[in-house]
């Protein structure tokens, strides 16, 4: 498998080139403002893009989506409560075809009502559902009881040695794990609901206090 994370502009946004090697077939998720180095991986791997993957549909996850799908012809694909535009409606548990690979999605709301997560042989692509050390921005109503139940009710229930690759450069570090979220992101440390929302309504001060950056 030909797994990449690419940098791409925004506010430190990652993109992802995600193939199988022997078919030569992939997908990229979440292109931003400047694709042009993932186009070059594409380029240098001599594949065929069958999909566009968009976490959620905000600006910077789907800014490069026009540009990498007229060099390419790929369909962009989107959950099905996604309002921006594309070619191919996903929800929960659906599965995209590469080669011998599968890309299962998984519908994570919260930061947004369309944000999807993409696991691939192992790797999960979060978009800006988790981030090491930090979760997605929400309010402090349903869309931060949303995340909550998708982080516990989907993304915590996978095996720990699952990577985690996130949408943003906002960590300390490039990727994780999700046995390691569970030990060390203060977040998951709080499972109770009420906490969590605690330390999103006082997030700034817990990262001065700690020297979060």
């Amino acid at each position: 498998m030909i797994f990449e994370q690419v940098k791409t502009g925004g506010d430190r946004n990652f993109a992802y080139l995600v193939a199988d090697e022997n078919a030569k077939v992939g997908l990229v998720v979440d292109p931003s403002f400047d694709c042009e180095e993932l186009l070059e991986r594409v380029r240098a791997h001599g594949l065929r893009i069958k999909y566009i993957v968009n976490t959620h549909s905000h600006v910077d996850h789907v800014a490069g989506n026009a540009t990498v799908k007229g060099k390419t012809g790929a369909q962009v694909v989107m959950h099905s409560l996604a309002g921006a535009k594309h070619d191919v409606s996903v929800d929960d548990g659906d599965v995209l075809e590469l080669g011998s690979l599968r890309a299962t999605v998984l519908h994570t709301p919260g930061h947004t009502v369309d944000s999807i997560c993409v696991l691939v042989d192992g790797k999960l692509v979060t978009g800006d559902t988790l981030f090491v050390g930090k979760v997605g921005g929400t309010d402090f109503g349903e869309e931060a009881k949303r995340e909550h139940e998708s982080l516990w009710g989907k993304l915590m229930n996978l095996p720990d040695d699952t990577e985690v690759w996130p949408g943003h450069d906002y960590g300390t570090r490039h990727r994780s794990t999700i046995g390691e979220e569970k030990r060390t992101n203060p977040f998951i440390l709080r499972r109770d609901f009420k906490e969590f929302l605690e330390l999103k309504k006082n997030w700034l001060e817990y990262k001065r206090i700690h020297g979060i950056k």
